[in-house]
This record gives structure tokens, sequence and C-alpha cells, in this order.
């Protein structure tokens, strides 16, 4: 998901069969938005395989018609889980530009890499065409308690990749954690090493969901190995009265007209008729440093 205030344009990714977007033109106000869906438009380029869109992201101060993507593995040979870059296209839709396949140690397959159907659902935009990548589980070769981070460089026609040190510590509840995750990361604040937002996801049959949200210390971009970061402070978004369900897309959201910052967050059907696609737009009620490190 990504938003383009601006301009009042917001765009979000389909992982149905043949990946497409759509964009939302947002009139009105921001507490109360007049939403219109434009055309769904096909992601051009994709070829015949089966492209699972994850994210998708501007870099700060970027081009306003460059767009990068996470994309997952559903068949490794044929179409491996990579990082692209995409152009915005006067239609509204995308069209690929550049796709770099992730490194072999995050592909699927037999006892290493991602897991099926987990990710990489987080990227991050930071400055000069850095990117941050996580999966939504830990890798099959992991700590079923470390998730993994994955640093990208673009220059020009190559992408970088650098195993970062530093995982991210995972603490799911026990009823949630055959299918808890972590579905997108956001900067806190702009910087070139800034502190994260999480967004966490769980779910447990037949139809209960645990959606959480915590705010993790600016991570290290290096290789040197440390302890999996904790988090500084987290809330469970069903108790600012957040509907439990499928959220798994966060993003910037405009400011206030006191001030304060916004998140924008959006919810997965998963093509199932008792759920539904959602946005929900949350705020703080303060925007002073908290008393309390602990804010459950």
């Amino acid at each position: 998901m990504a938003l383009d205030w601006p301009r009042r344009r917001l765009w979000l990714l389909s992982d149905a069969k043949r990946t497409h977007s759509l964009e939302l033109r947002w009139d009105g106000t921001v507490r109360q938005p007049l939403l219109s869906a434009q055309a769904p438009q096909p992601l051009q380029g994709q070829g015949r395989q089966k492209l699972d869109g994850e994210a998708l992201v501007r870099t700060p101060g970027g081009s306003p018609e460059r767009f990068w993507m996470a994309s997952e593995a559903r068949n490794p040979q044929k179409r491996p889980a990579s990082l692209l870059e995409l152009k915005l296209l006067r239609s509204g839709g995308f069209a690929i530009q550049q796709q770099w396949p992730l490194p072999a140690e995050w592909q699927p397959q037999q006892g290493q890499g991602m897991r099926r159907n987990k990710g990489p659902e987080a990227l991050v935009a930071l400055p000069a065409l850095r990117f941050l990548l996580a999966a939504e589980a830990p890798l099959q070769q992991d700590s079923s308690r470390q998730l993994r981070l994955l640093l990208a460089k673009q220059q020009g026609q190559q992408m970088q990749f650098t195993p970062l040190g530093t995982p991210l510590l995972v603490s799911a509840p026990l009823e949630a954690q055959p299918h808890w995750g972590l579905t997108a990361l956001l900067p806190a604040q702009a910087g070139e090493q800034p502190p994260l937002l999480a967004l966490w996801r769980g779910y447990a049959e037949p139809n209960k969901w645990w959606n959480r949200l915590s705010l993790l210390p600016a991570v290290p971009l290096d290789q040197k190995p440390e302890r999996a970061v904790a988090p500084l402070m987290r809330w469970d978004l069903r108790d600012v009265g957040l509907e439990p369900d499928n959220w798994e897309a966060l993003t910037a959201g405009p400011q206030l007209e006191d001030g304060r910052p916004t998140l924008l967050l959006a919810s997965d059907d998963n093509f199932s008729p008792f759920q539904q696609n959602r946005l929900a737009l949350l705020a703080p009620l303060q925007t002073e440093a908290c008393a309390s490190a602990d804010s459950r």
C-alpha cells in the first residue's frame, strides 16, 4: 500500500492469480474521506507465472513515478522471490522496470528459505535507494524466535543484498503461534536509520485474529551479530477499537488538523466471504513521549 497525499492518491496491491493494483482517489477530509475506486489495473510485464506481490513503497523524496515491490516465491524455480522496481503509468497502474531475485538462502527449498506463503511481506524504503526486507515468519533454517532482516541497495541496474546481523524478536500469543507473522514495517520517523513500527498478525481456527503494533528501536544496518531487537512499546489494536481481522498493510497517513500524524492500515479478505477488505486510520492520543515504556 502506498499513499501520495499531496495528489490524494492511494494504491493497493492484490495477490490474486494475476497481480493487479487498485487506485483510490481521496476526496473529502482526513476524518471524513470520500474514496472513489478507479478501474483495477493489471501489473504490466508480469508474464504468465503467478507473481505474488506483497508490499508496495516509494522512496523518501524520490520520483513520484518510481515504486518498489516485494514478491513471494510460489514457484521458486520459475519465479523466485524478488525485489522489483515499478513505474507508475498514466492509467494509474504499474509496469515492471527491473527485478532482482532475493539471495539463495531466502528462496524456498527443502529445509531452507522462506516458508510457504510467508512473505516477504515487509518492505521499508530508506534514503539513498536502500530497502529493508523481512519475511512474515522466520526462515526455515532460523530460530522460531528470530526474524532475520535483509538490506538491499540499488546501484544503477544492480541491487546489492546484505544480510543484517541483528534480527527481530518474535513474541507471539501462545494460541496464535502457528499462524503469527510480521506483515509490515514502517519508519517511525525520517532518517538514515530510523526506529520502526511493526505490524504483527495472528490467527487461530476457526476465525480468531490478533493484531499488534509495536515500536522498535533503530536496527543496526550492518552484519555484526547482535541480540534480537525487542519492542520498546506495543499496542493490542483491538484495545483501540480496531475490528480483529487480517490487517496486513501499513503506511503513513495524512496529518490531522491539530498536527497529529496518522497511520493508515488495510485488511485483506483472503477471498473469503467471512472477511472484508477495509481501511482504518489511527492517530495517537498524544504526540509527546509516553511515561511508560510498556503500553500493552
